[in-house]
């Protein structure tokens, strides 16, 4: 494993997963475009935001290019 193609662009890129129900990473590893992101709230939230404001771009018609994704804010804090 970890030499496997990431894949293609699945329905021309109009699907967004957020929180527990997406993959959580872009690539494979070791060689990770976005590392696996933790499955916590914070992430989800601001995955969501992502989600939102290119929902919003595709909706409008806008010939704005869809914002990429990045590795959010808090994937890093836990509450025990």
């Amino acid at each position: 494993r970890g030499n496997e193609p990431i894949g293609e662009l699945w329905a021309e890129g109009r699907v967004f997963a957020v929180g527990d129900c997406n993959y959580g990473c872009i690539g494979n590893p070791p060689d990770w475009i976005m590392a696996p992101v933790p499955k916590i709230s914070f992430p989800s939230e601001e995955q969501a935001a992502h989600a939102c404001t290119n929902l919003r771009t595709m909706i409008s018609g806008s010939p704005k290019e869809l914002k990429d994704t990045y590795w959010p804010w808090g994937a890093g804090m836990f509450a025990t």
